[in-house]
């Protein structure tokens, strides 16, 4: 079910978009750091982004990192032949 979050992933969810606690969880002030920390590295294509969306992003934006690594190497390699 997409948008959907079961168990920790849900209250992390909500914890990190500002939700409130259910159940008696305390929420990860470490997990809430990074995921912000993420959101700020991490181009967001969908607004509002939650935390599926950002994660999907993120290994996105990953791939497109590894591209441009690879694609600089082989023009440094053409280059310093000549």
């Amino acid at each position: 079910m997409k948008g959907r979050h079961s168990g920790k992933a849900a209250v992390a969810a909500r914890s990190v978009a500002g939700g409130s606690e259910r159940g008696g969880v305390m929420e990860d002030p470490r997990l809430v750091k990074q995921v912000r920390e993420l959101r700020r590295l991490v181009p967001c294509r969908r607004e509002p982004c939650g935390l599926g969306e950002l994660f999907q992003d993120a290994a996105s934006h990953i791939e497109d990192l590894q591209v441009q690594v690879k694609l600089m190497r082989m023009l440094l390699e053409k280059l310093s032949e000549e």
